[in-house]
């Protein structure tokens, strides 16, 4: 089925003024402020660990590093399988490492989340593109966005809308939020542990305009998995993050001739 030849612009305009209002205005509502507690939680705050020897620990580095690298279908499954592995090498139940415990709030308070952490985000990603431009360096898109704005039909569009709003966030925070972390903060200041973790999580985007405000939005997602005791939260906030980025890319999208 092919798109609709229908003229966005207006939807485009009026989607962007809501979004990025709301977002302003919460960030000013004691957004801020919660956004530097997810960054700065108290050393003391109950935090979950990893028992897990360090080799285990590199060779599922190593095997989701090839697989970036290599074969990027493959991803996924090698995020969540290393992520189930390492749980039960750990002798701690995957449920309980990972909290997957759901309420309805965790919905709300969520949208609330990603609205307050888009400005700052997108404050990082102009600055990092501008840092880009002004050295000279290539300033491409992800080659995954690239084919997304390229699909011409529903069939190709709907594998990355599942994968990005879907996929990717259950792999990406179960591997990077729900077992990297934990197992980095059984051997270091969790604060520390939640910016490593981070780092890795930009890093394995393999982009590098989109490197530092990834970091920070990983920093973020774990602030939010301390703060919970639950993957949910964070796996809601990256899922209507990606989500937002789509229909920002569909509705910016020229109709075709």
């Amino acid at each position: 089925m092919m798109f609709p030849r229908v003229e966005t612009s207006g939807l485009f305009l009026v989607y962007v003024a809501t979004v990025l209002g709301s977002s302003l205005f919460l960030l000013f509502a004691g957004g801020w402020q919660r956004l530097q507690g997810l960054l700065q939680l108290s050393p003391s705050r109950e935090t979950f660990s990893l028992n897990v020897g360090l080799g285990p620990m590199v060779v599922a580095i190593s095997f989701l590093a090839s697989a970036a690298l290599m074969a990027p279908a493959l991803v996924p499954g090698a995020g969540l399988a290393a992520g189930l592995l390492l749980a039960s090498l750990s002798g701690t139940r995957p449920g309980q490492l990972w909290g997957l415990r759901h309420e309805f709030q965790d919905l709300v308070q969520s949208l609330r989340l990603l609205l307050t952490l888009l400005w700052p985000v997108l404050f990082l990603l102009l600055l990092s593109s501008g840092l880009y431009l002004a050295l000279g360096l290539p300033l491409e898109p992800q080659p995954a966005l690239l084919k997304f704005l390229e699909a011409e039909n529903l069939g190709e569009v709907a594998p990355f809308l599942a994968y990005a709003c879907v996929l990717a966030p259950v792999w990406e925070e179960i591997f990077f939020r729900g077992t990297l972390f934990p197992w980095l903060s059984s051997r270091m200041p969790a604060s520390q542990a939640q910016w490593l973790s981070a780092i890795a999580f930009g890093a394995i985007h393999l982009h590098g305009p989109t490197f530092i405000p990834l970091t920070v939005f990983g920093a973020l997602l774990a602030g939010i998995y301390r703060s919970s005791g639950s993957l949910i939260p964070a796996i809601l906030v990256h899922s209507m993050f990606n989500a937002n980025t789509c229909i920002l890319l569909l509705l910016g999208k020229p109709a075709a001739p």
